[in-house]
């Protein structure tokens, strides 16, 4: 198991000591898919002096650049071709090879629109991005996120569900317990959907907190995870009251509740 951190690549740079093995950076702020070249590289050579690798990276479509298309509202298809296409390059440029597909705004049904219409342009989305993310090594990874930030792909069940429909051999899972927990969706339902569920972001429900700044109990996820095999990458995706402070506690209650939650 990897564990990592959702943070500017500048403010990692500043710490002291790193306790975590990976970075999670933006795909907008660090791969910067709608800027010139140049400005890319600066970011990817200040990447590479970094004391750990980044090889994930969210936050994968502004909001304006909206995907699904009514008999009202066109879309930029183009933008959103040249803007995916270059993301994946420049992701595998830099070593990423997971991208998170949240992007709530972005993917939204539009009001009145009928949710399978919407459900059926967004797969067919996936799969010919599918074709650039096998080309590039880089797995897509659609993160169902909670009500009040998305009306498409909410829960673990029903995202997995979509993901195995079809046929993308690129595009996975995401499962983040901050927003399980604001569904209400139960830690058991991550055991079966192993076969897709390639990343995990955490955080405490109170506050979108850091593991440990309440208490927070995060093991039922965690022996869900372990039950189903999963052993690939945990990232900290949460809000800070003071960073340089916080992380190490975060990253220990983190990996305390890890392995405390093996064979439990």
């Amino acid at each position: 198991m990897r564990f990592g951190i959702c943070a500017p690549m500048r403010e990692v740079a500043a710490l002291k000591t790193i306790p975590f093995d990976y970075l999670e950076e933006s795909v907008q702020r660090f791969l910067v898919p709608e800027a010139p070249r140049d400005v890319f590289l600066e970011q990817l050579q200040f990447a590479r002096t970094l004391p750990v690798p980044v090889e994930t990276a969210n936050v994968f479509l502004p909001g304006d650049l909206a995907l699904i298309a009514t008999p009202v509202r066109p879309v930029d298809r183009s933008r959103i071709e040249r803007y995916v296409q270059t993301a994946l390059q420049r992701a595998a440029e830099a070593g990423i090879r997971l991208i998170v597909f949240g992007s709530g705004v972005a993917r939204a049904c539009p009001e009145g629109y009928a949710h399978n219409e919407a459900l059926s342009q967004l797969g067919e989305y996936l799969e010919h991005w599918n074709i650039w993310a096998s080309r590039y090594g880089v797995e897509l990874v659609l993160e169902p996120l909670r009500y009040e930030e998305s009306n498409i792909f909410n829960t673990v069940s029903e995202t997995e569900a979509f993901v195995a429909s079809l046929n993308a051999s690129h595009v996975r899972l995401l499962a983040d317990t901050y927003h399980m927990a604001c569904n209400g969706e139960a830690p058991e339902t991550l055991t079966p959907v192993a076969r897709n569920l390639a990343h995990v972001h955490v955080a405490e429900h109170a506050g979108r907190s850091a593991p440990g700044r309440h208490g927070e109990d995060l093991r039922p996820y965690f022996r869900a995870l372990h039950r189903a095999g999963y052993n690939h990458r945990i990232s900290i995706e949460c809000n800070w009251d003071d960073f340089a402070v916080q992380v190490a506690p975060a990253f220990e209650a983190l990996r305390e509740q890890w392995e405390g939650s093996v064979h439990r």
